[in-house]
Formats: C-alpha cells, sequence, structure tokens
C-alpha cells in the first residue's frame, strides 16, 4: 500500500519542461553542427560537396543563445540534484557517480568519435591516403609524425574537441560542490538568505548580463566560451528555485 502511494509523487516530481528544454537545446545544438558541413563561408573540420550561404542565415538564429541555453539547464538540473543530497557519505557518492556519468562519454568519444573526425579531416584535406585501421594504429602513438600539425589537448594527438562541454561540465560541476559546501557554513546564512529570497529576480538578471558582457569584451578565445558557460550554469542553480522563473518556464 505504501508503493502505490509514494510512486504518483515520485513520478509527478519531476520537472517535465526542463526535459523538453533540454531536448530543444540539444536538438539545435546538433542542427548547428551539422549545417556547418554545408555553410560556405564558415570553417570546420569536414565539408560537405555541397555548400551554400544561405544555411548560414538559419544557423545565425541558434548561434547566440545554444550553449547559454544548455549550461543553464545544466545549472537548474543541478541544483535539482544537489538539493537532494544531504549526509557526507551521499556527497561522496554524488560526486563520484556524477563522475563517472560524464568522464565515461567523454573518453569514449576521446579514443572513439575524436579519431574519426580527425581522420574525416586529414582525408579530405590530402594529409593522409590510408585506412582507418592504419591511422588509428598511428593515432594512439605518442610520437607519430603523421600528427605534427595535430598535437593539441588532453594528450599527444588526442583533444576533447567538440566533448570540451563534458570536461567543462565535470569541471564547473566539482566547482559548484565546493561552493555549495562553503555556503553552508554558519557566518554566509545571511549572504545565502539574500541569494535565495531578497535578491530580486531582476537584479539577477541584470547582474548576469553585465557579467556576460564583461566577458565577452575583456577575455578572448575559449576563456569567453568557458567562463560564459560557469555563469549561465552558476545563474541557472542559483534561479533554479527561484518562483517566478519556474512560472516562466512551465
Amino acid at each position: 500500500m505504501s508503493t502505490q502511494v509514494q510512486q504518483p509523487s515520485l513520478v509527478n516530481s519531476r520537472k517535465y519542461y526542463l526535459d523538453w528544454l533540454r531536448v530543444i537545446a540539444f536538438a539545435s545544438l546538433i542542427f548547428y553542427h551539422i549545417g556547418m558541413l554545408y555553410s560556405e563561408n564558415w570553417g570546420f573540420h569536414f565539408k560537405s560537396n555541397y555548400t551554400s550561404q544561405y544555411v548560414e542565415y538559419l544557423m545565425l538564429v541558434f548561434s547566440p543563445w545554444r550553449m547559454l541555453l544548455i549550461w543553464f539547464i545544466s545549472g537548474v538540473a543541478l541544483r535539482f540534484m544537489i538539493d537532494k543530497v544531504s549526509s557526507f557519505k551521499s556527497w561522496l557518492h554524488f560526486t563520484l557517480y556524477r563522475s563517472i556519468f560524464l568522464l565515461l562519454p567523454l573518453l569514449v568519444g576521446l579514443w572513439l568519435i575524436v579519431p574519426l573526425q580527425l581522420f574525416a579531416e586529414m582525408s579530405q584535406h590530402g594529409v593522409i591516403d590510408i585506412s582507418y585501421w592504419q591511422f588509428y594504429l598511428a593515432f594512439i602513438e605518442t610520437n607519430n609524425t603523421l600528427f605534427i600539425n595535430y598535437q593539441s589537448g588532453v594528450w599527444p594527438n588526442v583533444d576533447v574537441n567538440h566533448l570540451w562541454y563534458l570536461r567543462s561540465l565535470w569541471q564547473f560541476m566539482l566547482i559548484i560542490i565546493v561552493l555549495t559546501l562553503f555556503a553552508r557554513l554558519p557566518f554566509l546564512t545571511p549572504l545565502k538568505t539574500f541569494v535565495k529570497g531578497d535578491m530580486s529576480f531582476g537584479l539577477l538578471i541584470t547582474l548576469l548580463t553585465i557579467a556576460v558582457l564583461f566577458t565577452s569584451h575583456y577575455l578572448t578565445g575559449d576563456s569567453i566560451r568557458e567562463t560564459n558557460g560557469l555563469i549561465l550554469l552558476l545563474a541557472g542553480y542559483i534561479l533554479a528555485k527561484k518562483h517566478l522563473l519556474l512560472e516562466l518556464l512551465k
């Protein structure tokens, strides 16, 4: 009887609108990268023989917000997960579980997905004319001269490439965990109370906008991407339980 009573509450507690937002965000991300194969003026690792500038117009619609939305949703989801963690043992279990959940796909991608992309790129550029098996045997060698112009990343010949999101999400998750535990110290209670209840939704959005503009103006390259990702992740984490935000998302 108790199982039957508890089961519906567990089902109803899931935020399905967040699932749909995540589907929309990643669908736009997939579309954007497929479009890069056919864009006429934007560089990419591999290009189709059929390119057009018109696809770029549609891609520009997704470009400004696709990753920002993903980071924001990641922060919201992380907040709902961390709120269920209480004891020291559960913190260790959560950190270990999430690390495996994020790093295992990253490792698989590093050794199975990234090599395929590099093989296609080097083949199209005329750098290699060998089978994939020959390429992969050379790929796992740390000092093969075939990759003299491709030595960057986490390991010789190996880079996170478009899997950087998983790496950064794992790093940012650890930062959030440390900050969350630090925020539970008694002397930070007034600040935590202000952020949770007294700080207005408009003020948070204003601070978020200023932070993004600041990074875009003073940072360059991947630093902009990484910093904005952390900012939006923190914003999603802080705003996850705000009543106004929940009403807007539903």
